[in-house]
């Protein structure tokens, strides 16, 4: 039976408050516009140094990428239906497991938390839920102390534990309730002309109970259909929705996921159906306030050209996914979808013919405003 997926965009959301010289107000509520999860975190307001040196000429330093790399790319705007499968099993919630003698943790006192990374088992690196319950249920020797590595942001921890027995399943267990993989929908960014190297996006995708980026060991990417998508409003932002067959066609793999985007390489002859010409990547010092265009697709699977306004640029020395602040001025955009909409991360912001950054995140107080990342951030993953 064909597996049929059906993504209602919403995933990895975020809310900042911020406060740059009176471009919003003192509460700015932002969402990251792809598909999946949802999570919520709280961002750091922008220090007072950097909000005056934005002000009082950072845009002229900003100018100095010194990147004289010169880059092609087939740029995005399509709709790309994800699957990935983890390095590891990502935690989502400890529990304890009841026996015949009662209620036990064996997790108790052990260096183990959600949102961690149950990395291997006794030196086997683990696939998939199926597969971890099978390495704690050996067929030898089943309830022996087992030894696990645990992965914690850089860290990488050790911890013995010793499953118990269920009295319901008569299988090994240790409490822990786990995730293995990800499906979802998101909007292609560029695929480069010289590897068909991928990247899509411009944010992480993350685990939809612990917020935690979720590890790719590989992945799958298929042609997909934006089906439908809710118009966004004040305070209540739209959505895409996307439609995929996993027995689909098969556009590309997927091999990295991290903090401003997921990546792989493109299927060459699925490029070429797209009759898509490359443009160049213009990296951060060639991007200016003023209007520019995104490409992005809010029916079917064929992107078109949208009209938009960049209104602030970002002095960045460090990456980030925040590098400016966009404005939707096409009045057809605005009138179908009210600007930007979940659904839409990853769309290519174009100007002066050159590929400069991807949409990232709505304004949920207004709609037609948002951030943008530099494809700076994004080209080298």
């Amino acid at each position: 039976m064909k597996a049929l997926v059906i993504i209602i965009v919403a995933f990895c959301c975020f809310v900042q408050s911020l406060c740059i010289l009176g471009f919003f107000n003192n509460d700015v509520k932002i969402i990251e516009c792809s598909t999946v999860q949802a999570q919520v975190s709280a961002q750091k307001m922008p220090e007072l140094k950097d909000l005056i040196r934005d002000f009082f000429g950072g845009q002229k330093k900003k100018n100095v990428s010194k990147d004289n790399r010169k880059i092609m790319v087939y740029p995005g705007g399509y709709p790309l239906g994800f699957t990935m499968e983890c390095d590891g099993v990502v935690i989502v919630a400890i529990g304890k497991v009841v026996t015949e003698w009662g209620e036990v943790k064996p997790t108790e006192g052990k260096n183990i938390k959600v949102g961690d990374i149950l990395y291997s088992i006794n030196g086997e690196v683990i696939k998939s839920a199926n597969h971890f319950n099978d390495l704690i249920n050996p067929e030898a020797n089943p309830g022996e102390e087992i030894t696990a590595v645990i992965k914690r942001g850089g860290q990488e921890i050790n911890e013995k534990f010793i499953p118990v027995k269920e009295s319901a399943t008569k299988t090994y267990r240790l409490g822990l309730w786990v995730r293995d993989n990800a499906a979802g929908v998101g909007t292609l960014t560029y695929v480069r002309e010289d590897n068909f190297r991928f990247g899509a996006l411009g944010h992480p995708v993350c685990d939809i109970d612990t917020g935690k980026i979720m590890p790719v060991s590989k992945g799958s990417v298929y042609k997909c259909n934006i089906v439908g998508y809710n118009k966004g409003l004040r305070g209540q932002p739209g959505e895409l929705r996307g439609l995929f067959l996993r027995s689909g066609v098969k556009a590309g793999t997927l091999d990295n996921n991290n903090n401003y985007g997921v990546y792989g390489k493109m299927n060459e002859d699925y490029i070429n159906k797209l009759g898509v010409e490359p443009i160049e990547v213009g990296f951060r010092d060639s991007a200016k306030t003023g209007k520019a265009k995104i490409l992005c697709t809010i029916d079917g699977g064929v992107p078109e050209e949208y009209d938009i306004e960049i209104i602030k640029l970002s002095y960045q020395t460090k990456s980030s996914n925040k590098s400016m602040v966009i404005r939707v001025t096409d009045e057809e955009l605005i009138s179908k979808t009210g600007g930007i909409v979940q659904g839409m991360s990853g769309s290519p912001i174009i100007q002066n013919g050159k590929l400069i950054g991807a949409v990232t995140h709505v304004f949920v107080a207004d709609p037609t405003k948002g951030f943008g990342v530099y494809i700076d951030w994004m080209i080298d993953n």
